[in-house]
């Protein structure tokens, strides 16, 4: 009895048509979120503060706080920079600003670094608005007026918002188009998540969900948080703030693979069921890889690899545009098997208990 082959050659090549229905389902989704543009403001707004968790975070900080000192905010502003043990330049770089700062020197048993050092900030910030914002970001002079303005104008109690991919590595450009791409591909309009890169509450909000403390040890606090929130009743959407801020996520591609594993195991554990969708997208654009091998060996015609790799491209076209540039697309089937590669690792260290390390600790 002949043994069964290590690949289905075939079957792999019709998985990659499965691509295009969900890339547009994908494309879908996501242009369907609501976005800030440009809104008139014609009246003082309420005081806001802008917390900044940070740990290690010198380079990034010297890049946002130039951003923040510069921001057009008709109302008492804060900036408040959370300095979470860092032990490199980062109170340093924000007094440089004339940001305020506070210290944490420990970290109690039962937290998380991040969703600790966002409650201490918000403890001590005076805003009855507060703007949660990563050191990785960069803001548009008018962004907070702009987020703010509109939750008033929509009556909300908070939101958050999908910003502007700043991409200057090629692993960043490859896998983060996939990454999106692949989330809003088995994205559920009726349970949408926050974004922890730009997270906007009314300090009533905060008070009354217990904010980061009611999630302080889940990993991705970020979507239990805004999962917390809607569960109570606020109306806190998530939205396209392009317009608002820009973020580049990470430094290095050694960051890059451990942001890649901690997003990839966080959110398949929050979609649920559809997380299979999120599974098969990115398998499906990935699979042309595979096909390349049956074409190697022999096994398949080199026409079905011109038309699958085709098809991969097509159904991540929108993405590679946004985050990089057309030409991106063409690699995508290699940016779906960096995604997978690490979210199987992920998995893997979460499995046997090894967890996964983000900024020197392990989550």
């Amino acid at each position: 009895m002949k043994p069964p082959a290590l690949f289905d050659y075939r079957r792999s090549a019709a998985m990659t048509f499965l691509a295009l229905p969900l890339g547009l389902r994908a494309e879908r989704l996501y242009q369907n979120l609501p976005r800030i543009s440009s809104i008139d403001i014609l009246q003082r707004l309420p005081s806001l503060s802008i917390i900044i968790p940070a740990r290690n975070e010198e380079a990034n900080l010297s890049v946002l706080l130039p951003s923040l000192c510069s921001l057009r905010y008709p109302g008492p502003l804060e900036i408040l920079v959370v300095d979470d043990q860092s032990t490199d330049q980062t109170a340093a770089v924000a007094q440089a600003h004339g940001a305020g700062l506070l210290r944490l020197d420990h970290l109690p048993s039962g937290w998380l670094g991040k969703p600790f050092a966002c409650h201490q900030g918000a403890q001590a910030a005076q805003g009855e608005w507060l703007l949660f914002t990563d050191a990785d970001t960069v803001h548009a002079p008018d962004g907070p007026a702009q987020a703010v303005a509109y939750a008033l104008q929509e009556r909300l109690d908070g939101l958050s918002c999908f910003l502007q991919q700043d991409c200057q590595l090629w692993g960043d450009r490859l896998a983060l188009a996939a990454a999106f791409a692949g989330l809003f591909s088995g994205y559920q309009q009726d349970k949408p998540h926050f974004n922890g890169q730009y997270i906007l509450l009314k300090r009533e909000a905060y008070l009354g969900s217990a904010g980061f403390s009611a999630v302080r040890n889940i990993f991705l606090e970020d979507l239990a948080l805004g999962d917390r929130l809607r569960h109570i009743g606020y109306r806190v959407p998530i939205l396209r703030g392009e317009d608002l801020a820009s973020v580049r996520m990470y430094p290095d591609s050694h960051h890059l693979f451990q942001g890649l594993s901690r997003l990839g195991v966080g959110a398949l554990h929050w979609s649920g069921a559809s997380s299979l969708l999120t599974i098969l997208f990115i398998s499906a654009v990935m699979s042309p890889l595979i096909v390349l091998v049956g074409v190697l060996r022999g096994k398949m015609r080199f026409r079905w690899l011109a038309i699958t790799w085709c098809a991969s491209s097509l159904s991540m076209l929108p993405w590679s545009k946004r985050i990089a540039s057309p030409a991106w697309a063409l690699l995508a089937p290699l940016g779906a098997l960096l995604v997978q590669i690490a979210a199987i690792y992920g998995l893997l260290a979460r499995l046997f208990g090894r967890g996964l390390t983000w900024k020197e600790r392990k989550v």
